[in-house]
């Protein structure tokens, strides 16, 4: 089954809005860190808005349901925010991977030379994917891992990033 990661637009809203209602609130809550029942209109407004970063979505060849987004949001000068929210049924398949290795490679196009992300330190899924990566993690972290990734060329540690890529 091929996938297709692209950057959203507002004509997406709709379909991003019914894969948030796919998602459990667990997935939600990893994502957001609260309840998140549904999209406003301006949250779809600055994830599709290019002067705060991009968001992508993945979704099947063919067809418009998608089935995770990933954004690069700018915090600063240099530095963005990533993150994900991948559809419950398709999470454990290396999705998250292929999602990761696609944001470092468009980083460095955006001038990104630091991303950052925030992971509940029981989602030890994402830890571990974010430290294959090279992230830093801070030493005696709370409920909430504030992680620091420098982007130095070389993020993709041994193979366990060296997947295929989604057409885009």
């Amino acid at each position: 089954m091929e996938l297709v990661t692209r950057p959203m637009t507002a004509g997406d809203a709709e379909a991003v809005r019914e894969m948030h209602a796919r998602c459990s609130p667990e997935s939600l809550r990893s994502r957001y860190f609260g309840p998140m029942p549904r999209l406003s209109d301006r949250v779809i407004a600055l994830f599709t808005n290019p002067a705060k970063g991009v968001t992508f979505v993945t979704h099947l060849a063919g067809g418009d349901r998608v089935v995770a987004m990933s954004n690069l949001m700018d915090v600063a000068a240099g530095e963005a925010e990533l993150a994900f929210l991948i559809e419950d049924d398709w999470q454990g398949r290396g999705l998250g991977r292929i999602l990761l290795r696609h944001l470092l490679n468009i980083a460095p196009g955006r001038r990104i030379h630091e991303l950052t992300a925030s992971v509940y330190s029981t989602n030890h899924r994402m830890l571990a994917l974010f430290k294959a990566a090279g992230a830093i993690l801070p030493r005696g972290a709370g409920m909430v891992v504030d992680l620091r990734m420098p982007l130095d060329g070389d993020q993709f540690h041994g193979d366990q990033l060296d997947v295929f890529e989604p057409s885009h």
